[in-house]
């Protein structure tokens, strides 16, 4: 197993233009699985070409195990990168692409025929060996490009969006595989990623990457239900942001006063927001409520999400409860459970 420690890298890759990454500095533990996750051009694949050694940082370092790799030639740094794309060889065999990376490292043919053999079983596609890869669906070719990359046993696997391009169910079973596979093996995995859902289902800790910096790190219960910072929150489908002054347990707000599970010494402003999911829309008014009015509602299948007009602010409530039967025009009264609401820089 190997750590991998990014230490204040930077690029960029036009001259005088703003750097894809700015002094970003990231700790990835032994066997541990990161989820680099943002939107286009946050800088995330341009993170693992740095490591595989595809580009080379502008200031920095990368370190395996204490030992920085900028010295090291991509071919030897033994880390390796599973695209989107399968990128098989159409004229080869299952077995002669899988085994591809140790025909290049002179393996015996015993040795790759076991091994191969061996990748079959663990990416659940025994017997296929003499297949091309035209006779494979698009989530057995990309179960055959992991089996490819992990042959070699290598010392970090990157994969960089490798399920965006499959079907929704494919996509859901490959999550639990790739998952699955990278426990069994132990192998230190960089994943990239603009999918949450997919972040927060296949990794330990997740990164979240905004215009080449990292505005969060953490768990990823963590990281969706309170997460530290208001861009972290907006980017987790969090909508609801309440400023004002925190006395004690109590937040005063344009929208009235409401108690919250932080304590402040005396009075210092503040931020809290809330998950949609976790207000509640009442016909009274009860504990920690506000009135409001719903501008509009939309019924998405397993939910129904609301927008209630309170005062000038908007706010999207999402409810499980499909049988509550408000429409727009009703008068509602929002509820905010003391323990859902959460501090934000």
């Amino acid at each position: 197993m190997t750590r991998i420690v990014l230490d204040r890298l930077t690029k960029t890759y036009t001259h005088g233009a703003e750097p894809v990454i700015q002094d970003l500095s990231l700790s990835v533990q032994p066997g541990e699985v990161i989820a680099l996750l943002g939107a286009s051009g946050s800088g995330k694949s341009t993170i693992l070409k740095l490591i595989a050694g595809i580009e080379t940082p502008d200031a920095g370092d990368i370190r395996f195990d204490e030992q920085s790799i900028l010295g090291i030639p991509a071919n030897r740094r033994n880390a390796v990168m599973m695209f989107q794309k399968a990128y098989l060889f159409p004229f080869m065999s299952v077995a002669d692409n899988i085994g591809f990376g140790l025909k290049v490292q002179r393996a015996s043919k015993q040795t790759i025929q076991t091994e191969v053999t061996r990748m079959l079983e663990i990416v659940e596609l025994p017997g296929k060996e003499r297949r091309l890869p035209s006779q494979l669906s698009g989530g057995e070719q990309q179960r055959i490009a992991l089996a490819r990359a992990l042959v070699t046993r290598p010392r970090v696997l990157m994969l960089d969006e490798p399920l965006s391009s499959l079907d929704t169910e494919v996509r859901l079973t490959l999550q639990e595989s790739i998952r699955r596979i990278q426990c069994e093996l132990n192998v230190t995995t960089l994943l990239v990623t603009h999918d949450l859902s997919e972040a927060v289902a296949m990794s330990d800790r997740i990164a979240l990457l905004q215009h080449g910096e990292i505005v969060a790190f953490d768990r990823p219960e963590t990281l969706f239900q309170r997460p530290s910072t208001r861009a972290a929150a907006r980017f987790v489908g969090v909508s609801v942001f309440l400023e004002g002054q925190l006395e004690g347990r109590c937040l005063h707000t344009e929208l009235g006063a409401l108690n919250v599970s932080a304590t402040a010494q005396g009075s210092r402003p503040a931020t809290f927001a809330i998950r949609p999911e976790n207000l509640r829309l009442l016909t009274q008014a009860e504990h920690n409520t506000i009135p409001g009015i719903i501008a509009d509602c939309v019924y998405k299948g397993e939910f129904t999400e609301y927008q209630i007009k309170a005062k000038q602010q908007l706010m999207r409530v999402r409810s499980y409860q499909l049988q509550q039967g408000y429409a727009p025009g009703d008068s509602v009264h929002v509820q905010f459970p003391p323990e859902s609401l959460f501090e934000v820089s």
